[in-house]
């Protein structure tokens, strides 16, 4: 025996299908929301932990450079900014590819899509510390003197330095002006400035991705052995 429904409870099964609806939606919608704001937390304070690493690089590049030499702990300091740095781009990267598979395409904040990662600028150099310090402590020198190949190799991460710290002054000004402290990081997160400022470091490492760095031929298969 078939049970016919009236007209009026169609309409009033219809309704609750479609606050059903409604509610799930919403739901799913506060979720992403909830999750791109935990993205966008993450990748803001690894964003600033970029920028006050690399000004700490550029001010011993640009001591460096000044005297002709940096002393071995100066090299130690710097690769362990570098790996910071290598560190947090990866981080960010990884947090950009969750953020676009979580987003409707067409509202989503993109990166080119040619743009492929592959072995990151900050880690390659970070190698190059790595093996300049173990050259230096096997030499039993205190210090490197800059000329040759590790001066070509300074003086080009002291360029991609001072470009990326002016990159951030100028987005700060532009886009950040009047704000700091939480309501500098609110913005950031609210409008996904972190990415814009991703690209913007991809863009100028990028252009160091031909440099040659000194590298001995025994570290830098070790690197790749465990890279």
């Amino acid at each position: 025996m078939k049970i016919k429904l009236k007209s009026k409870d169609w309409i009033v099964l219809l309704s609750v299908v479609l606050v059903v609806s409604i509610m799930t939606n919403i739901y799913s919608a506060c979720k992403i929301y909830s999750y791109k704001y935990n993205i966008g937390q993450e990748s803001y304070v690894e964003i600033e932990e970029i920028r006050q690493r690399n000004e700490g690089i550029m001010d011993i590049l640009n001591t460096s450079l000044d005297s002709g030499s940096i002393r071995n702990e100066e090299i130690l300091k710097l690769y362990k900014n570098y790996d910071v740095i290598a560190s947090d781009i990866i981080k960010l990267w990884e947090q950009y590819a969750d953020y676009t598979h979580r987003s409707v395409s067409i509202f989503a904040k993109n990166i080119e899509s040619d743009k492929v990662i592959q072995k990151d600028i900050h880690g390659k150099i970070k190698e190059y510390m790595l093996s300049t310090l173990s050259k230096e402590m096997k030499n039993e020198q205190s210090k490197l003197i800059l000329e040759d190949r590790d001066l070509d190799c300074f003086k080009a991460m002291e360029d991609m330095s001072v470009r990326i710290y002016e990159y951030f002054n100028d987005f700060n000004g532009n886009m950040l002006n009047g704000h700091s402290g939480e309501s500098k990081q609110k913005k950031v997160i609210r409008n996904h400035y972190w990415i814009d400022m991703l690209n913007g470091i991809y863009d100028i490492s990028n252009d160091y991705i031909e440099v040659e760095w000194n590298i001995d031929a025994e570290d830098q298969l070790a690197a790749d052995v465990y890279s």
